[in-house]
Formats: structure tokens, C-alpha cells, sequence
């Protein structure tokens, strides 16, 4: 039975009219969004059950040995799991970030406070000289003492302990820093007093991952293990007859062996020692990557972090 255009059209506009249609729809695309909700979350308990049982299945091997990761992409690997050399940022803020040195920006530089800008760029430079030599210089974290950089410190206010931990080093014996490079972020800022003093503000994180010098054993074949440590640097600099003079300073190191020798060198964790320095911190751990967050005064307060 046809049915005539004009009994058609008066039909829908029937519909249209009809004070309950739009609540009719409204119930109709919420129990379909609940049906997306429910699918996904169901997918997603299913995937973190299926990853507890892989790192739980042997009942014998620690959490933090990867069990499984071939069935696993190691994009989504548990935290608990080792860093290796074929993803050596996975899961970490710091992955996105600047490499080195290039990090380390000197900002716009607007005259003020009688201050023009040949005067304050030159002091800027020196900060920035002095981060990156000190945290970003490969000679440096090999071992090597940078010598040209502490030298645009004035010695005068800066004591030995302060000194040695304003520089990132490694035993080369020990580590050795992966291919890929370091990852630095952060920011300096400058102002003028009153009295027409530059002040020189710095805060900067960098991330380092390290594989360990003797090989070790591999992640997943022909990938060895790698550890992150992150270094954090709050510091304010101040110009005095060329020198750069230390005023407020304030440092966190993550990842590193809290109950290693003091010899001028930071010991990174591996998966293992990561895991351990965590259970033995219960639940007191930092997030490095808060940039709100204004650090403990004081040179090198080993922390165990969130994520590296």
C-alpha cells in the first residue's frame, strides 16, 4: 500500500511537533554514550588484568622483571618494568622535551632600571654557559671537572659542598649515557632592583639516561637496560666585576643511590634498585616535574621521584 506525499509530510511534521521527541532523543544518546563508557572501560580492565597476570604469573619473579614483553608493546609496560635502550623515555614527561644544552633559553632581554641590554645579555650568556656546562657538557658527565665553567663563579660565598653539586657527573667505570641524549627543560628570568642590581633567576630539570658500562643483562634482545636520573636546579645569580655570584640555590636529584659513596658522582637505579628505593619510601615520593613547586633550600636532597 503506497502511501501519498502529502500524508508523508504531514506525518513528520506530526513527529517534529511532538512535545516528547527531543526527550525521546536525549534518552537515546545518553544510553549510547553509556555503552561507549562501559566497552571501553571493560577493554581497559581487561588489558590491566591481563598485565597483572603476566607480571604475576610465575609468583616468583619480582614485579620489577618484565614477564610476557613480547606479548606486551613495550609503549605500555607497567612503570615497574625496566627502561631499555630501544625506548629509553617511555613513560616519561621528559620525552618531549629539548635535547641538552638547547633547553637552556636566554630570554628577551628588556632595558630597565637603567640597565640596557649589552648590559644584562652578557651576564645571561654566563648563566646559561655555566647550566650547560655544568649539566649538559658530555666531557662533564663523563667525569671530566669543568674547570672553565666554575670559573665564572666568584669563589667568595659558594662552599666546596655547593660547588660539587652544581655539576652532574657519572663514573664513566659505572654508566655511560645513552645515545639519545639528555632532555632538559626549564626557565630564566631576570629583574632589576632598586638600587639597579641584575638578578638572574634559573630553574631547570634535566633528564639522563644511562646504560650501565658493563653491558648488564638485556631488556629485550639486543636492548640493554637503561635508568633515568632526573637533576632539578633552582638558583639565583647575581653580577659582580664579571663574576657570577651565587645568591639562593636549591637542588633534587631522583633516581640516584641515596646510600652511594659521596665521590662527586651520581649512581643512577636501575629497575631492581628503583623498585626497592620506592618500597623503602612509603609512598613518600616527589613529582620532579611540578613546576609549581619550589625546592628544599640546599645542595643535593636525593629524592625518590614519581617518575623519572
Amino acid at each position: 500500500m503506497s502511501v501519498e506525499p502529502t500524508d508523508y509530510i504531514a506525518r513528520l511534521r506530526a513527529q517534529a511537533n511532538d512535545p516528547g521527541r527531543e526527550e525521546a532523543l536525549r534518552r537515546d544518546r545518553t544510553l549510547r554514550r553509556r555503552k561507549i563508557v562501559m566497552a571501553a572501560g571493560a577493554g581497559a580492565l581487561l588489558l590491566g588484568g591481563f598485565g597483572y597476570w603476566l607480571s604475576d604469573v610465575t609468583g616468583e619473579r619480582p614485579p620489577y622483571e618484565p614477564h610476557g614483553e613480547r606479548v606486551i608493546h613495550e609503549e605500555i609496560w607497567p612503570l615497574e618494568w625496566p627502561y631499555s635502550a630501544r625506548m629509553p623515555f617511555r613513560n616519561s614527561p621528559a620525552s618531549g622535551w629539548a635535547d641538552g644544552a638547547d633547553g637552556i633559553y636566554v630570554p628577551m632581554v628588556v632595558p630597565s632600571g637603567g640597565l640596557t641590554a649589552k648590559d644584562v645579555t652578557p651576564v645571561l650568556e654566563k648563566v646559561r654557559t655555566f647550566l650547560a656546562e655544568t649539566n649538559a657538557s658530555e666531557d662533564t658527565l663523563a667525569g671530566a671537572e669543568p674547570t672553565a665553567a666554575l670559573a665564572l663563579l666568584d669563589p667568595s660565598g659558594v662552599d666546596d659542598a655547593v660547588r660539587k653539586d652544581m655539576v652532574t657527573r657519572f663514573d664513566p667505570d659505572e654508566v655511560y649515557l645513552h645515545e639519545s641524549g639528555i632532555r632538559t627543560r626549564g626557565t630564566m628570568t631576570h629583574k632589576v632592583s632598586a638600587a639597579g642590581e641584575l638578578s638572574v633567576r634559573v630553574d631547570y630539570t634535566f633528564v639522563y639516561p644511562l646504560v650501565r658500562a658493563e653491558g648488564g643483562p638485556e631488556v629485550v634482545p639486543g636492548f640493554p637496560e637503561v635508568a633515568r636520573v632526573a637533576v632539578r636546579r633552582q638558583m639565583t645569580f647575581t653580577s659582580k666585576g664579571g663574576k657570577l655570584v651565587l645568591g639562593a640555590y636549591a637542588s633534587e636529584v631522583g633516581n640516584h643511590d641515596c646510600a652511594a659513596p659521596k665521590d662527586g658522582y651520581l649512581h643512577p637505579l636501575f629497575a631492581e634498585g628503583r623498585w626497592k628505593a620506592g618500597e623503602a619510601a612509603k609512598g613518600a615520593r616527589v613529582d620532579l616535574y611540578d613546576e609549581k613547586r619550589v625546592l628544599r633550600s640546599g645542595p643535593g636532597h636525593c629524592v625518590t621521584p614519581t617518575v623519572t
